[in-house]
C-alpha cells in the first residue's frame, strides 16, 4: 500500500514566497511558519531539460559521412566569402556576415563530427580566418 503513495510524493508542490527578514526568495516543499507570509504555491514539473543548440542554418543541413566532400565545398565557399567581405561590414556587423559566420561555424562543427581528423586543418583555417577578421578591423581604427 505504501508504494502506491510514493509516486504522489513526487508530484509535490513547492512554495515560494518573499522572506521578510531579508527580502530574499524562498522556495520550500511546507508552506511558512509564519502565518502573514504570503506563499504562492508553484507546481513542480520535474528538472528543466537541457537547452538545445540553436537549431544550424538552412545551408548547413545534417549530413551523414557519405557528403564530407559536399561540406568541405560549402565551407569554403562561406569561408572564401568571409575572407572577402569589404572591412565597413566589419564594423557594422551587418546581418549577412552574421549570418555567413553562423553557417561556417554549423559547417565547421558538422564537419568535425563527420571528420574528426580534418579537425585540426579546419581548426588552423578558422584561426586564420579570425585573424583577418581583427586585422580588418584594427586597420578601421
Amino acid at each position: 500500500m505504501l508504494l502506491l503513495l510514493l509516486p504522489a510524493a513526487a508530484h509535490a508542490d513547492l512554495y515560494r514566497w518573499i522572506d521578510p527578514a531579508s527580502g530574499s526568495v524562498t522556495f520550500s516543499n511546507v508552506p511558512p511558519a509564519e502565518p502573514g507570509v504570503n506563499a504562492q504555491v508553484v507546481p513542480y514539473r520535474g528538472p528543466v531539460p537541457p537547452k538545445s543548440a540553436a537549431p544550424p542554418p538552412a545551408s548547413a543541413k545534417p549530413a551523414d559521412a557519405s557528403s564530407v566532400p559536399a561540406l568541405e565545398t560549402q565551407l569554403n565557399s562561406v569561408y572564401a566569402e568571409l575572407a572577402s567581405a569589404p572591412p565597413q561590414s566589419y564594423r557594422n556587423a551587418d546581418e549577412k556576415l552574421r549570418r555567413q559566420m553562423q553557417a561556417y561555424e554549423a559547417l565547421r562543427a558538422e564537419l568535425d563530427r563527420l571528420d574528426p581528423a580534418g579537425a585540426p586543418r579546419r581548426s588552423a583555417a578558422t584561426l586564420a580566418l579570425v585573424e583577418r577578421l581583427k586585422q580588418g578591423l584594427a586597420a578601421q581604427k
